[in-house]
């Protein structure tokens, strides 16, 4: 039987996770699982971390990163996994970002003070761990304060794009880029939770055009019929493309009480035979 003890889509607060890197490896430890990636967005602060804790436990962590891009007017996901995260040129671009990130930041509390929300930067930044700053941080902050009741209501009310106080970054990346970052730094390209974007023939063209590795076909928010869907177009691009995708997929696990279902660690989990099919890549 082939073990289910694979995680390649997880947070921590380098992001917007709710647990340290370390922490979070302790937890996939008491889940039984063996192969994971930390793939915070926009950041690698966290993986030598998590690569040094995984060390302590016998488990292995894949270097990730979730890259924030824009496409055809929607918000993808671009995963990118055994990447360098030494690479000089790298973190100067995410640095570069989390600037704009902060910039942005005082955009939103202005917008927020009009709607009649006062909060200063520290009642955000108390939940950044020294990575990037995102809009989750803020709905954090709103809870705190008593605005809101949980994060989804933030961005309902608030965060949302088309809601009062939204605020777009100030230079969008395109899944192009996340590509070219994503192979000249050694690492292996994947779009994240497709279901969400409905935009299955730019996944084609990125698989003709062979800038995209592989897709994440199982997701926590995949209904079986999504799974089945992206399992058998992954298998029709390899066949009209003549070429080898990687199928990848976790939890997205942030903390406990987030996402569109929320669910603990452990629950959504890939078999290792697809991790260990990346880990061969890889190499």
């Amino acid at each position: 039987m082939i073990e289910k003890n694979s995680d390649l889509h997880m947070h921590s607060t380098a992001s917007d996770g709710g647990y340290s890197p370390s922490e979070l490896v302790r937890k996939c430890k008491e889940q039984g699982l063996t192969i994971i990636s930390l793939t915070d967005h926009d950041t690698v602060a966290g993986v030598s971390e998590a690569i040094e804790t995984g060390q302590a436990f016998g488990i292995k962590v894949i270097p990730g990163i979730e890259f924030s891009t824009k496409a055809k007017g929607k918000s993808v996901h671009i995963i990118g996994y055994g990447i360098d995260i030494s690479d000089k040129a790298l973190l100067h671009m995410l640095e570069q970002q989390r600037i704009q990130r902060r910039n942005r930041l005082d955009v939103i509390l202005s917008k927020l003070h009009q709607v009649g929300i006062t909060m200063q930067a520290d009642d955000v930044l108390q939940f950044v761990d020294g990575g990037s700053i995102g809009r989750p941080h803020v709905a954090k902050a709103l809870i705190q304060k008593g605005y809101v009741t949980d994060v989804a209501e933030a961005f309902d009310r608030y965060l949302a794009e088309g809601q009062p106080c939204y605020v777009s970054k100030e230079k969008e990346m395109t899944p192009e880029e996340a590509f070219t970052w994503i192979h000249q730094t050694g690492g292996v390209a994947i779009v994240a939770h497709p279901v969400y974007y409905g935009l299955d023939e730019l996944i084609e063209e990125w698989v003709r055009e062979k800038q995209l590795d592989g897709i994440e076909v199982y997701h926590r928010d995949h209904t079986q019929a999504d799974v089945i869907h992206y399992e058998q177009f992954t298998l029709r691009l390899e066949q009209t493309y003549d070429v080898q995708l990687l199928r990848t997929g976790g939890s997205d696990f942030h903390h406990e009480e987030y996402g569109r279902k929320r669910e603990p660690l452990g629950v959504t989990r890939l078999s290792n035979e697809f991790a260990m099919q990346l880990m061969e890549k890889l190499k």
